[in-house]
């Protein structure tokens, strides 16, 4: 199954990045969700939003996805190497060191993570 992950990791990478163009182009509206011409984000979308950021690493790109709190629980600093985090919709987030349970806060019919609850494998 060790095996598996890196393949799976990889894979999900691939899938999600490629759409996540342009990020940095979106703006935060005055409730504090993510938007970019009025977006409304699913959970899996402000997940992934904000996975990416933290594959990127860019801190200020994950808080547009992700409250201070939620940002602040997550190393940032740390490459993560070939071990690419990786989301799925049982609201897991998985990453070099451990995993995170995530929750969500709606705001005007959009999403964005409000809090990681974070386990380390170590």
């Amino acid at each position: 199954m060790k095996s598996f992950l890196p393949i799976l990791s990889a894979v999900v990478f691939a899938f999600f990045l490629p759409g996540c163009e342009g990020l940095e182009t979106s703006s935060l509206s005055n409730s504090g969700s993510a938007t970019g011409s009025n977006e409304k984000l699913t959970q899996h979308d402000a997940a992934l939003r904000f996975l990416t950021a933290y594959v990127r690493l860019d801190r200020q790109l994950a808080l547009k996805y992700a409250s201070y709190e939620a940002v602040s629980k997550l190393n940032w600093s740390r490459s993560h190497g070939s071990n690419i985090p990786y989301y799925n919709d049982k609201m897991i987030m998985y990453f070099n060191g451990g995993w995170a349970r995530v929750f969500f806060q709606e705001a005007n019919g959009s999403y964005r993570v409000s809090d990681l609850e974070v386990h380390s494998s170590r």
